[in-house]
């Protein structure tokens, strides 16, 4: 059975803007273990307290992430920037990606989530070029 996938660009703040690596660490271990149950991948990316997160699925494993995050006190004024039927999978490789903050690469991530108010599916694209260089 083939599904109708989505996918999902979302925006919100940390609840506490000096996010500790040890928090982020934590995120990505709940989400790729509920990503893989729930058969979801994507990328998240921190920068300055915003966080940026794509997600792919279908349409109701998407709806109960989606959810599941929304409640998450880690966060606040989470934002769905899209949410679109997708062809096929942008972050298949993972089910939850995570760009490395760097000093380097801190700016570039920096203008990754600024561009997301604009345009969410070019940001994704950034974010699947970020992950992709970092995880080769």
């Amino acid at each position: 059975m083939n599904l109708m996938l989505e996918r999902a660009v979302y925006v919100s703040e940390a609840a506490n803007p000096d996010v500790a690596l040890v928090v982020l660490a934590e995120i990505l271990a709940t989400s790729d273990r509920n990503n893989r149950r729930d058969d979801v991948t994507g990328a998240l990316l921190i920068s300055e307290g915003r966080f940026l997160q794509v997600l792919e699925g279908a349409r109701q494993d998407l709806d109960r992430v989606l959810g599941r995050v929304e409640r998450d006190p880690r966060h606040r004024n989470m934002t769905i920037l899209a949410r679109n039927s997708v062809e096929s999978r942008m972050f298949a490789r993972w089910t939850m990606a995570a760009a490395r903050v760097t000093p380097a690469e801190q700016p570039r991530m920096k203008a990754i989530i600024h561009l997301s108010s604009t345009s969410p599916t070019r940001a994704a694209e950034e974010m699947l070029d970020l992950v992709t260089r970092q995880a080769a």
